[in-house]
C-alpha cells in the first residue's frame, strides 16, 4: 500500500510542475511573415487617426466620419476686439465627447484692409494616453480679383504615455509545449515636435441670402524629433501632404446673425509606407457669428 501511495505522491508533483513550469519560444522571421500573411493582412495597411489635425475644430459644432467613428466637437469661443477693430483676442475651448479628447486655447489677430496675420495657440489632453501642444502662426492675404491666399506654420509637440505594440512572434508556452499566452512588448513613453507648414486659398460667391466660399488647405509635414528613453533621431520629412478641400456656407438669417456651415474632405498622399495610413475624415462643421 505505501509504495502505491507513494508511486500517487510522485506522479500528482510531477503534473504539478509540469503545469507550473513555462517557456518563451519564439517564431522565426519566415514563421512570423506567414502568420502575419494569413491572420493579419499582410500589405494592407492599419489605419491611424491623426488627433493633432482631425479630431477638434474650431466650428461651433461639428460632425465628422473619422477612422470608423461618427466625431462630434462642441466649441466654445469668447472674442474681444478692440475699439478700431485692428486687434482681436480669442480664448477657446474644444470637446469631442466620441475619441474623449479636450482642448483649450488662445490666439490674438491683427487685422488691416488686405492682411489678418493670427498667432494661436492649443493645448489638448485625452487625460490618458496622449497631449499635444500646438503653435499656429497663419498670415492671410485679401485680393479683390483671386480671393484669398494665406500660408502658415505650426509647432506641434506630442506627448505618448507607454502603449502595447504589435506582436512580434513571441508567445508562452507550458511544459507540455501548449501555448498559453502571447507576449507583446511595451513601448515606453515618447514625445515629437513636428513643424508643418501649410498654404490655403479660398474664393467667395457674394449673393443676397448666402456667401459660398469653395476652400483649399494644403499641409506638409517638414521636420520631426523624436525621443525616447531607447531612441533620439531628427529628420526631414520626405514628400507628404494632406489635403483638405470642401465648401463653405455663410447664411445670412439677419443683419447681425450668421449661420455658417462648412463641408470638408481629406486626402493624404505620403510617400512612406510603413504598413500604416491616415484615416480620411470628412466633416460637417456648423458655426454661428454675431
Amino acid at each position: 500500500m505505501k509504495p502505491l501511495l507513494t508511486l500517487i505522491a510522485i506522479i500528482l508533483c510531477t503534473n504539478l510542475f509540469c503545469q507550473q513550469s513555462q517557456d518563451t519560444v519564439s517564431l522565426s522571421p519566415q514563421q512570423l511573415f506567414e502568420f502575419n500573411s494569413k491572420w493579419n493582412n499582410l500589405g494592407v495597411s492599419q489605419i491611424y487617426v491623426d488627433f493633432s489635425k482631425d479630431v477638434l475644430s474650431n466650428s461651433d459644432l461639428s460632425f465628422g466620419v473619422v477612422g470608423r467613428k461618427v466625431s462630434t466637437t462642441l466649441n466654445l469661443s469668447y472674442n474681444i476686439q478692440s475699439a478700431n477693430d485692428n486687434w482681436s483676442h480669442m480664448i477657446l475651448s474644444s470637446i469631442n465627447p466620441v475619441w474623449k479628447y479636450y482642448g483649450l486655447g488662445y490666439g490674438f489677430s491683427h487685422t488691416t484692409d488686405k492682411r489678418v496675420t493670427t498667432l494661436q495657440s492649443m493645448i489638448s489632453s485625452d487625460f490618458k494616453f496622449q497631449n499635444n501642444i500646438n503653435l499656429n502662426f497663419i498670415d492671410i492675404y485679401k485680393t479683390k480679383k483671386i480671393g484669398k491666399l494665406g500660408w502658415g506654420i505650426t509647432l506641434s509637440k506630442t506627448y505618448w504615455d507607454e502603449w502595447q505594440g504589435p506582436w512580434e512572434g513571441q508567445y508562452i508556452v507550458d511544459s507540455l509545449g501548449n501555448w498559453v499566452s502571447n507576449i507583446y512588448p511595451i513601448n515606453p513613453p515618447s514625445n515629437q515636435l513636428s513643424t508643418r507648414a501649410i498654404i490655403m486659398y479660398t474664393y467667395t460667391f457674394k449673393t443676397k441670402i448666402v456667401d459660398i466660399s469653395p476652400q483649399t488647405f494644403i499641409t506638409s509635414d517638414i521636420h520631426k524629433v523624436f525621443k525616447s528613453p531607447e531612441l533620439q533621431i531628427s529628420y526631414f520629412d520626405d514628400l507628404n501632404l494632406d489635403i483638405y478641400y470642401g465648401v463653405c456656407m455663410n447664411w445670412k438669417i439677419t443683419n447681425k446673425f450668421r449661420l455658417n456651415t462648412t463641408l470638408r474632405f481629406n486626402n493624404t498622399y505620403d510617400k512612406q509606407n510603413l504598413g500604416f495610413k491616415k484615416s480620411n475624415p470628412i466633416l460637417f462643421m456648423i458655426g454661428t457669428s454675431f
